[in-house]
């Protein structure tokens, strides 16, 4: 019985050291030296939304000669590529590792993602800990 009331607490632990940890290897990645910077053209634009995305765009671009879908377009650059598109102007865009980026900022490593998982984890280890907490303090 005594163990199960220290093993959140220690898992609590070893993930926000882990999320330290990762935090410090995601953020610390030069994510304007990966990649390739080159201009596209835009060929098409959906403007899509859902209850978890709204306003969001899938813009697919044209570079030499081949489509690729652009990543990373926030809902506020649909005026920059629609005017792209309408007078055929270029776009500068990320192409790494096969794929097309809006900007570096919006290239999402392994790295990222893990960081992204264990600050959820973190997070619902702390919600658990608080729980019975907030259970006492209310009786």
């Amino acid at each position: 019985m005594v163990s199960k009331k220290f093993l959140l607490p220690v898992v609590f632990a070893i993930l926000l050291l882990l999320t330290i940890f990762l935090h410090q290897q995601a953020f610390s990645q030069d994510k304007d030296a990966l990649g390739t910077d080159v201009s596209v053209k835009v060929t098409e634009i959906k403007t899509g939304g859902s209850r978890l995305n709204p306003g969001s765009l899938r813009v697919t671009v044209s570079y030499q000669g081949e489509e690729y879908r652009l990543y990373g377009v926030p809902s506020g650059a649909h005026f920059v590529m629609e005017n792209s598109k309408k007078y055929r102007s270029t776009v500068s865009a990320v192409l790494y590792d096969g794929k097309m980026y809006y900007d570096s900022t919006s290239i999402k490593l392994l790295s990222d993602k893990l960081y992204y998982a264990a600050l959820a984890a973190t997070f619902i280890v702390f919600v658990l800990i608080c729980a019975p907490l907030l259970e006492k303090l209310k009786k």
